[in-house]
């Protein structure tokens, strides 16, 4: 399994900031998902923010992870 890592730019009251997530996180599948993880993140950290702007998010391969043969997905428990 690839590990893909994910750039998210956002843009938070008129200044931009970068989110870096990748799919070890079991609700990342894809870009979109990240991105919506991403400004989760940004409304939990920052409650009293007016303004979320997506900008732009990067996907890439994350070389870290390489060297592993086999990495099995994270299963996803809510407690």
């Amino acid at each position: 399994m690839k590990i893909m890592g994910y750039e998210i730019v956002l843009e938070i009251d008129g200044v931009e900031s970068m989110v870096k997530l990748d799919d070890t996180y079991p609700a990342i599948n894809n870009w979109h998902t990240a991105t919506e993880v991403a400004i989760r993140m940004v409304e939990n950290d920052h409650p009293d923010v007016k303004n979320i702007d997506f900008v732009e998010c990067v996907e890439y391969e994350m070389e870290e992870y390489e060297k592993y043969t086999y990495i099995h997905e994270s299963p996803c428990i809510l407690q």
